[in-house]
């Protein structure tokens, strides 16, 4: 399959999967989000982890608030995306508390996210990461994922397998409505470790 080929399935899923993400109701992302929360509570990587990377949810996503407050609350530390216009890779930095998360400025997209003139130490400036929770905009039960097409995460995980001296564990978070059966792939997507959705 061409490359161009590829990237055209890919467009075609995007906006088919966002469509039935985008006819959720609000308590029904709530609901999901909250089995989600408890399979990541659970989770023996989380458990484990000592520090944990987690991306701050917008409206349509798995809400991620209550992992953020667990995360911090049991004294792991939290490295939470920071994008910027014009810059093709995110920074993955720390979240120092549950004050510094409450006083985040909303960028464009209405998530919370330091600014840009806030230093902050990186994953990388570390030297260690235990778990990625990752969102996706689809995902195949296998491991799978179809992010955005940006390419922010499979930069970042690419960059972690080089630089960091263990693999962290990737877990991605799903509604069941972006399970499905087949993904096209290139060689620079990075396929999860597992996907966490409401499974019947």
């Amino acid at each position: 399959m061409s490359s161009a080929t590829i990237q055209q399935r890919k467009a075609a899923l995007r906006k088919q999967v966002a469509a039935a993400v985008d006819a959720l109701t609000d308590a029904e992302i709530q609901r999901q989000s909250r089995i989600i929360t408890d399979k990541v509570l659970k989770h023996p990587a989380y458990q484990k982890a000592n520090s944990v990377s987690i991306y701050l949810s917008f409206d349509k996503e798995v809400q991620t608030g209550t992992l953020v407050e667990d995360i911090l609350k049991n004294g792991k530390t939290c490295y939470i995306p920071r994008f910027q216009k014009g810059i093709p890779e995110m920074e993955m930095i720390i979240l120092r508390s549950l004050q510094d998360y409450n006083s985040l400025p909303v960028n464009k997209w209405n998530i919370k996210q330091p600014s840009p003139d806030d230093q902050r130490e990186s994953v990388f400036d570390n030297g260690t990461l235990d778990l990625v929770l990752a969102p996706g905009q689809a995902f195949t039960k296998d491991g799978v994922r179809l992010g955005r097409g940006k390419g922010y995460y499979d930069k970042f995980l690419a960059k972690c397998f080089k630089k960091l001296e263990k693999r962290p564990t990737i877990l991605g978070l799903a509604f069941k409505e972006q399970i499905v059966p087949e993904i096209p792939q290139t060689e620079t997507d990075v396929v999860l470790d597992e996907v966490l959705f409401e499974d019947k």
